[in-house]
């Protein structure tokens, strides 16, 4: 990705800045090649190395808390101070760049290398990729032997393939650095590489087996690969080392959902709720126990628990999580339900969450399967738009072509949405099963329940694949 001009243009200025740190602190962080921290506390330090440990390694919570007893010690260790604001539960967008811009301040009084570090995370957010990506570079060109930075520059790679070249790059250089292996895992799962993605998942494991979230990201894997009862161990082992980890039941409770076992699996997430100190992912967590209620068949009570969450939002102030309740309303009627409410869902959520990418893949979904063909087209086109910069993700490019999958079958393209349905691989399940529907009317029955049979397999507990595979069943 090409940087804008006014990026580099504030990069330049903020590395000049930079080198107005006080020489000594910039001479003692050259002496080790690793990153310091400014600190005349020394439990301070601790607590934030301990925090940055647990943040890295996907356990934001006990992460927080660590760094809130650093700033406790030390207010002013603006390294951790940023981490808080960057990383924390719980805080609002205010509260974070009020943290996060304090932690800056108060890192330009440290070393060249925690300032540069506290500006990167500053940078956050897709606009400021390159801004973000130069700071990363700078830091770590500065402190060649710091493992933290190597990692942060590997992962800030936009382009997916190029990022697995260089996290591979990291573990070899620091093998027994457990992050890196994590992301490793995650990437090549999303280039289709499930391998690869369980051997890195268990080499994470392998580096740091007392952590949960190696546990639970292999149990992830295993599950994405339909290994679900080694899944349910690493789960429980996750769950097991930190019964605060609320990944592990969130997992589990998807574990139990694939096995048809939806009592087992709201048991799991209401685990999470009680555990969860965040109201928006609280909401989050209810609106998953409704996908176990599609899963179930069961759509009456589908539809109250999504209502529900979309009216306490509303009352709440959370308009976006109320807009992706009615989206979530609006594409389990038209699929599965009434035909004559999912329009006035798809209009509240537009109203609460605006005209965003995600809007625009739910009403082309839910006009196609409404057969309302224009307003499906157009939806569809402009989600399409809006995903064809350079280099877009594959992720993304995976959730397009599922998109077109399902209106191609509104129009009646069988061939049309096979193709679009292979190319979307596992974010492809409703395509899919709409493509073997046409098939069946085309008398095609071999080929229909092929299709069927790859739907059921699916591993994926979102709503499209669950709404997927409740149609599949009548095939």
């Amino acid at each position: 990705m090409r940087a804008r001009p006014s990026h580099v243009v504030g990069a330049i200025v903020l590395l000049a800045l930079a080198s107005a740190v006080p020489l000594s602190a910039q001479d003692a962080a050259r002496a080790g090649g690793t990153l310091s921290v400014t600190t005349g506390s020394d439990e301070a330090r601790t607590a934030f190395w301990a925090g940055l440990d647990d943040l890295e390694n996907i356990f934001f919570e006990r992460g927080g808390r660590q760094l809130q007893r650093a700033l406790g010690l030390d207010p002013k260790l603006g390294l951790a101070r940023a981490a808080y604001g960057l990383f924390a539960p719980g805080l609002t967008p205010a509260q974070r760049d009020q943290e996060i811009n304090q932690g800056v301040a108060d890192a330009a009084n440290a070393s060249t290398g925690e300032l540069l570090l506290a500006l990167a995370w500053r940078a956050r957010g897709a606009d400021r990729t390159a801004e973000r990506l130069v700071l990363f570079r700078a830091a770590a060109e500065l402190l060649p032997q710091d493992r933290h930075l190597a990692y942060y520059v590997a992962n800030s790679e936009p382009n997916l393939q190029e990022r697995v070249r260089k996290l591979d790059a990291v573990t070899r250089r620091f093998p027994d650095y457990a992050p890196p292996y994590n992301q490793l895992a995650y990437a090549r799962n999303t280039l289709g590489d499930m391998a690869g993605a369980l051997t890195a998942a268990q080499q994470q494991v392998q580096v740091a087996p007392n952590l949960p979230n190696p546990h639970d990201s292999y149990a992830e894997m295993l599950q994405f690969a339909g290994r679900l009862d080694e899944a349910t161990q690493h789960y429980q082992h996750a769950m097991g080392l930190d019964g605060d980890y609320i990944a592990a039941h969130t997992g589990l409770a998807e574990v139990a959902m694939l096995k048809g076992d939806g009592a087992t699996a709201r048991t799991h997430y209401g685990h999470a709720i009680q555990k969860e100190t965040v109201p928006q992912t609280r909401l989050g967590y209810r609106q998953a126990i409704a996908v176990t209620y599609v899963n179930e068949g069961n759509l009456k009570a589908a539809v109250a628990e999504l209502t529900a969450v979309a009216e306490e939002a509303e009352r709440n102030n959370f308009p976006a999580v109320a807009a992706g309740a009615h989206r979530n309303l609006a594409v389990v009627e038209a699929a599965l339900g009434d035909k004559n409410t999912p329009h006035g869902h798809l209009a509240r959520a537009a109203e609460l969450g605006g005209d965003v990418p995600v809007q625009q893949a739910f009403a082309a979904v839910t006009h196609a399967l409404l057969g309302h063909l224009n307003p499906a087209r157009a939806a569809a086109t402009r989600y399409a738009e809006g995903g064809a910069a350079p280099n877009p993700a594959p992720a993304l490019m995976r959730n397009i072509h599922s998109v077109n999958g399902v209106v191609a079958a509104a129009e009646g393209n069988a061939a049309g949405v096979l193709d679009a349905s292979r190319q979307a691989g596992p974010a492809g399940a409703l395509a899919k099963v709409l493509a073997a529907e046409l098939l069946k009317k085309e008398g095609k029955r071999s080929e229909a329940q092929t299709l069927r049979d790859e739907v059921l397999a699916y591993s994926q507990v979102d709503v499209f694949t669950v709404i997927a595979k409740q149609r599949a069943k009548k095939i």
